[in-house]
């Protein structure tokens, strides 16, 4: 290998994805920007990849070098391997079933020389399938001018990292096993400059065994992430969290829906259960329109607060925040003022205590008003244009997804605000957050078939084998 340090370190974790190495490994080759090092890590192949790595460093020994893992030690390992080996001043990883446009270094290269203020740079993509055929492009919005507020990452891949910044924030946390670089994002978010460039400079490859196909598990991860992004910049004084549970009980078309049982367990039990058992929650209080309710919650939350609340608040058409204004001013009138207020339907009885602390370390972690609970829609969508219909998010055809036509579904199922937010206008205004919930956990009760749905669902959950849903259930459910 050469002596003379490059600019540019590539590095590419390769764990039995051999048969995409070579294109891989010939978009860098092909650069017009040629000052990089490669560094191709083995990372307990069972297939052909430590072969082709040598044929390629045998090829070019003064670029290519490769480091083997005899067993796999995962992502977040073999980047911290690259960035304790790399030589050049920027640093970028290059996932093997991934490839660059050949313009890729020499654009985020010099973009880099020219803001050296900014720690990271990323560059819109390119989508192919598993054979490399077109699918379409991801066009992220401008960074200062198009979006300021920064809660949807780059691209964990494919982004050029000032190393010294890598260093200075500590590497790569070891112990995610599955993360798409949410935990770099947030420590070079919070202390320095971040930037894009509009051009497409990579190719994405989708396929069944790619990474980002495993949504449950990485929106798991990114949980724990916040969490602990949270508890280590908690400092001895913690903001008032207030949880509110709205629970109107008298709906003509769901009488009693707020105690009726779903899988053996009263509704109301699903959303108590769960936000009893988030840590930062300091109170609990039922809103209801059913004196039953408040008998059910003292009987058996002792813990939890239910009150009625004033009849016209169960009028059809009252704002979420109105009612959670009424609470907030009895609240005060007695002494406690919250800082936080969580608001939570009873109709959700699949949202988890987990989906709540998310939400509240969304609020904690980003410069926003409130986080609203969404499921991200990959259903093709129309608008009715002079034409006829068009298409909303015309990616959709390709099934891909792309930011600028992403389309969000609230699930009615979180909302958290800070009580300086709080007006009786709009339940949505100012800077919105979101956190994003698999859409098999956002199915919300509106209707007796939506009930029917989600007592399938519990039922499947809990393994039973046969279930008796109430009456009204089953009404205008196809049989």
């Amino acid at each position: 290998m050469s002596s003379k340090k490059p600019t540019v370190t590539v590095y590419s974790p390769c764990h039995n994805y051999g048969h995409y190495l070579p294109q891989a490994v010939e978009s860098i080759l092909g650069q017009s920007y040629v000052d990089w090092e490669l560094i191709i890590i083995a990372d307990g192949p069972t297939d052909e990849t430590i072969s082709i790595a040598n044929r390629f460093a045998a090829a070019d020994p003064d670029r290519i070098s490769i480091i083997t893992h005899d067993t796999a030690k995962g992502l977040q390992a073999c980047a911290n391997v690259a960035l304790r080996a790399a030589r050049g001043r920027y640093i970028m990883r290059l996932d093997p079933d991934d490839y660059l446009d050949e313009n890729a270094l020499l654009v985020l290269t010099h973009y880099m020389d020219l803001h050296p203020d900014v720690a990271l740079v990323y560059s819109n993509y390119i989508y192919v399938d598993e054979v490399g055929n077109y699918l379409g492009v991801e066009s992220r919005k401008r960074v200062g001018s198009e979006v300021d507020l920064l809660d949807l990452p780059a691209h964990g891949a494919c982004s050029l990292v000032r190393k010294r910044v890598l260093k200075t924030v500590g590497g790569y946390d070891e112990s995610y096993d599955r993360q798409d670089g949410y935990d770099l994002w947030l420590k070079v978010l919070n202390r320095y400059p971040i930037a894009n460039v509009p051009t497409p400079l990579f190719y994405y490859r989708q396929h069944s065994n790619s990474l980002s196909s495993h949504e449950a598990d990485l929106l798991s991860t990114r949980a724990e992430i916040k969490r602990a992004w949270v508890k280590r910049n908690s400092g001895s004084v913690k903001p008032t969290v207030m949880a509110v549970v709205g629970a109107k009980n008298t709906y003509e078309e769901l009488p009693n829906v707020v105690l009726t049982e779903f899988a053996d367990k009263v509704l109301l039990d699903y959303t108590l259960d769960s936000v009893v058992e988030v840590e930062d929650v300091d109170r609990v209080l039922v809103t209801t329109d059913d004196p039953q309710v408040v008998d059910y919650v003292q009987n058996s939350y002792p813990q939890v607060e239910a009150r009625l609340r004033p009849e016209e608040l169960s009028k059809s058409r009252v704002s979420e925040n109105k009612v959670l204004s009424e609470v907030v001013d009895y609240l005060e009138e007695g002494g406690t003022y919250p800082d936080i207020i969580v608001s939570l339907s009873v109709h959700c009885p699949l949202r988890s205590g987990e989906h709540i602390g998310k939400a509240l370390d969304t609020l904690l972690l980003y410069n926003v008003d409130s986080v609203v609970s969404v499921y991200e829609d990959y259903q093709l969508h129309y608008v009715h244009a002079s034409q006829g219909m068009e298409p909303l998010n015309p990616a959709m055809h390709r099934q891909i997804r792309v930011e600028r036509e992403a389309l969000f579904t609230s699930n009615g199922a979180i909302r958290v605000v800070w009580r300086d937010s709080l007006e009786e206008g709009a339940n949505v205004s100012g800077k919105v957050g979101h956190i994003v919930m698999p859409w098999w956990d956002s199915f919300e009760i509106k209707s007796p078939e939506d009930g029917w749905l989600i007592e399938q669902i519990l039922k499947q959950r809990q393994g039973a084998d046969s279930f008796a849903p109430q009456a009204w259930i089953m009404e205008g459910v196809p049989t």
